[in-house]
């Protein structure tokens, strides 16, 4: 393997969950009578992206940003395995041959857990840093390369947000932009990602190129 560890972002990366994310916020703007609710659009242009981010872009004050992300988490759990994959995700995800898999996400660990449960993948991902664990994405990846023992310049990051590019920078570790998710290319290659894939097939590529390639 190229990589001694992997560690994937969730939402929009393994699942597709940008359209219930939107819903689900939709929800909770309609029952605290919130005129502003998340669009594709906002979420695209957000700078960090996280639900708490999501929240606070349309406007609401914080303690009803605390219970939008609780909102947005327990709708998540309620629908558990039915949120779909990315096509061939699951496949990759079964496919992989690293013991040192990981997900760092703003998603909440126990709504992640349930879904990899549900599709027969929770001991092939052994580590799960979701939103209620302290630090920023960032401290997570390398808290997940201090979990594994991987020199952090041995491990790599995928995501689909400029944030995601942007906190994998930082802890160190190779940043691979996916395409299909929340933010588009052009937003993902102004970060200058170390690597950007546009389909799951590419991902695979990279993930088991050899580095003497």
């Amino acid at each position: 393997m190229y990589f001694a560890s992997i560690i994937f972002d969730y939402d929009g990366v393994l699942v597709d969950s940008l359209s219930e994310a939107i819903s689900f916020g939709e929800e909770f703007c309609r029952s605290v009578a919130h005129d502003r609710v998340p669009t594709k659009e906002a979420i695209g242009s957000l700078e960090i992206m996280t639900y708490s981010e999501i929240a606070h872009s349309i406007g609401l004050p914080p303690e009803q940003a605390e219970r939008f992300c609780r909102h947005v988490f327990e709708r998540f759990l309620d629908i558990g395995p039915s949120m779909a994959f990315f096509p061939e995700i699951e496949s990759l995800l079964h496919r992989i041959v690293s013991k040192k898999i990981a997900i760092v996400s703003g998603n909440a660990k126990h709504v992640i857990s349930s879904k990899l449960t549900a599709h027969g993948l929770a001991e092939k991902i052994t580590c799960i840093f979701g939103a209620h664990e302290p630090g920023d994405k960032a401290q997570k990846i390398r808290n997940v390369c201090k979990y594994f023992g991987v020199d952090s310049e041995r491990s790599c990051m995928i995501g689909d947000s400029a944030s995601d590019i942007r906190y994998a920078k930082q802890a160190g570790v190779k940043s691979i932009a996916a395409t299909w998710g929340w933010q588009g290319r052009g937003r993902l290659v102004k970060e200058n990602p170390d690597f950007i894939v546009n389909s799951v097939e590419e991902l695979s590529v990279l993930l088991n190129k050899d580095p003497l390639d």
